[in-house]
């Protein structure tokens, strides 16, 4: 693994991570910092009223980050104020992360995220109850064509045709119509809209919001009422700055509106003991590497690393207000 570590860190846009060590590299590169870049932004939306609560369902959409560093952040940030609610005696009520997704390209990304999640639950077995879901799999592997209402629908209707099959093989023939509609009832695990849709380094090059202009709207649209759209990536640069610029002029043209509170680029990982532990944690791995591992010498620099370079935050929100669903009359048929 020592030797994908330089290329997981100067040319991540070159790789596909098809191969468990480049997946595992980029891991250590990158999760830890990046999970502190998400919470602190959570940090600043919950500050200001913008953090969407819910109370039936939480669902949480990363697209393209790897190592799910917005999902893990979002599950701990949710878990944390569920525990201080309860507490504290709040008299307030939402729920912690109930469905978190990941859209990535990479194969490897899988098999890495169910072993990492495998481990944390084992390491937190002695704290307090944490309550919320982990990511297990990577749901989504293509961004290109992606919209969340489509992959709904496709859901629903693998779900209809199962319930369909169900009671014919009961010999119990139902109408198609009547499938879908206990299908609806039991619900499907990819929900219509989400709740917080993060994209962590995910638009990097030049023209990557041209490419993708198509699916950004989707995902603009793919939104609870509320719900936040997160995009979260490299402040330095005129690249980045004509990237931020692009997106802002696609945004414009959706119906969500941009939070101002992320004009100026964020300093990273600012809480000195968060620093101190990413930069121990990176070391320590590093230490570890070493004695079984060749690593080249550039990687010797990694190891002094001492501060975090800054990234910019653009936040966009739902404020449309929730259509009201017609109320469905009884259906004489009840599912056995």
């Amino acid at each position: 693994m020592g030797a994908k570590l330089l290329p997981t860190r100067n040319c991540c846009d070159d790789l596909y991570f098809r191969a468990p060590e480049e997946a595992a590299a980029y891991t250590v590169q990158h999760l830890t910092d990046r999970y502190g870049r998400v919470t602190q932004v959570l940090e600043r939306l919950f500050a200001a009223g913008h953090l969407p609560l819910r109370l039936r369902q939480m669902s949480v959409l990363e697209i393209g980050a790897g190592p799910a560093p917005g999902l893990y952040a979002a599950r701990d940030f949710y878990a944390d104020l569920s525990l201080w609610v309860d507490a504290s005696e709040q008299q307030v009520s939402f729920l912690p992360v109930t469905r978190m997704h990941a859209l990535d390209r990479g194969e490897a990304w899988g098999r890495l995220l169910h072993s990492l999640s495998e481990h944390l639950i084992a390491l937190r077995s002695e704290l307090p109850s944490s309550p919320g879901a982990f990511p297990f799999r990577v749901e989504y592997s293509n961004i290109v064509g992606f919209s969340v209402i489509r992959e709904h629908v496709r859901a629903l209707d693998h779900a209809a045709e199962t319930v369909f099959a169900e009671f014919d093989r009961a010999n119990e023939p139902i109408r198609r119509a009547t499938a879908r509609r206990f299908a609806e009832d039991d619900g499907v695990d990819r929900p219509s809209a989400y709740d917080l849709v993060v994209a962590s380094n995910f638009l990097t090059t030049e023209g990557s919001v041209k490419e993708f202009q198509m699916e950004l709207r989707q995902l603009a649209s793919g939104l609870t009422p509320g719900g936040l759209l997160i995009v979260i990536g490299a402040a330095a640069g005129n690249k980045y700055a004509r990237i931020w610029s692009a997106l802002r002029t696609l945004m414009r043209g959706t119906k969500l509106t941009e939070i101002k509170a992320f004009e100026e680029p964020v300093a990273a990982n600012q809480n000195p003991e968060w620093a101190r532990v990413i930069r121990r944690q990176r070391q320590d791995i590093l230490d570890e590497l070493q004695g079984f591992d060749a690593l080249p010498d550039e990687v010797a620099g990694l190891r002094e690393t001492d501060g975090f370079p800054t990234f910019r935050a653009l936040v966009w929100k739902n404020q449309q207000p929730a259509k009201k669903r017609p109320r469905r009359q009884a259906s004489p048929i009840a599912r056995r």
